[in-house]
């Protein structure tokens, strides 16, 4: 028997059309010869869960979503059919969540495994849950901030307008002149800075001098300690000496001195007599000559004069007092 092309193009036209069919019905999760299990979820709000949605059991696709209707026996609530695979065990106090897989917001229904040892029924009625996807995380983070942001502005218009009222033109005037002084200030600030920088070398090698300085004397500290020591036992051997007898005699003799200039003064005395008289003036230049060589004694041999005693005994000195050079000249 010949097929002729118009059978050829009409069994065509029917296999093309279940297959079709078939792929239309694969695409949206339910196979045409798949096997499986009905269950049914109530909910307050699908939160735009479609037909073909992926029906998942620890992160593994376990069906898809058959159809979603408005439920007749509790009005108010819309209840979806689930086709899920009758090989997976489901306990009969399960949940069904529904979540996000995606940023953009693709539903599909999550099965949260209750504790029950009983498999869930066909056509068993499971309770519904919804998970906030995270678009609605942030948008319920964002409300409270949102709020806080609007008080904080409003506070923010009430603290200007405060201020406003506070700043009248005279305060106005007055901070605009303060705002002008302390420019000023910071310009002559900025010119201080400026010069102290032109003088850094000049700080630098006073710096440098001054840490030489300070390096001279910690190498010479022991120098110093034992010039500062000598002078403690000088001043402690001076300090020992008998210096109030030789004070009283200095100011006698200033005393007999001043009597003397007074005399001087009144043109009496021998000064006096001295601008007139040869002879008074060869004598006392006499006497001068004789005091400068008890002066020039004095100083080289003072323990002739100055008797400091040492155990109850006195040191004598009988030589004769010594002239002082160019004494006759």
């Amino acid at each position: 028997m010949k097929i002729t092309k118009e059978i050829k193009l009409a069994l065509l036209g029917i296999l093309s059309i279940v297959l079709f069919v078939f792929g239309f019905n694969y695409l949206k999760g339910s196979g045409m010869f798949s096997s499986g299990r009905t269950i049914k979820v109530e909910y307050d709000n699908v939160q735009g869960l479609t037909p073909s949605s992926y029906v998942q059991l620890q992160g593994l696709n376990v069906g898809n979503v058959k159809s979603i209707s408005l439920s007749t026996a509790h009005p108010g609530k819309i209840v979806a059919e689930l086709l899920v695979n009758k090989n997976v065990f489901i306990p009969a106090d399960s949940k069904a969540r529904i979540v996000s897989l995606d940023l953009l917001g693709t539903k599909a229904i999550s099965i949260i495994k209750g504790n029950s040892t009983n498999n869930i029924a066909p056509n068993q009625l499971l309770a519904g849950d919804i998970e906030l996807g995270t678009i609605d995380v942030l948008g319920a983070a964002a409300t409270p901030a949102i709020d806080k942001v609007k008080t904080t502005l409003s506070t923010l218009d009430t603290t200007i307008r405060n201020i406003n009222g506070i700043l009248d033109v005279k305060t106005q005037e007055n901070l605009k002149n303060t705002i002008a002084n302390l420019n000023n200030t910071m310009k002559d600030f900025s010119q201080f800075a400026k010069e102290i920088n032109d003088q850094r070398a000049k700080i630098t090698s006073l710096l440098d001098n001054l840490n030489s300085f300070t390096a001279n004397l910690d190498k010479n500290n022991q120098t110093i300690t034992h010039v500062l020591t000598n002078a403690e036992t000088t001043t402690a051997n001076l300090s020992k000496l008998n210096f109030e007898s030789t004070l009283n005699e200095l100011k006698e003799t200033l005393n007999s001195l001043q009597t003397t200039l007074d005399k001087v003064n009144h043109g009496t005395g021998s000064v006096a007599m001295l601008m007139n008289d040869d002879k008074l003036y060869k004598n006392l230049k006499n006497t001068l000559a004789t005091a400068n060589n008890l002066l020039y004694d004095f100083k080289a041999r003072p323990s002739r004069y100055i008797n400091v005693a040492i155990f109850g005994r006195k040191n004598k000195n009988d030589c004769p007092p010594q002239n002082a050079p160019n004494a006759n000249e």
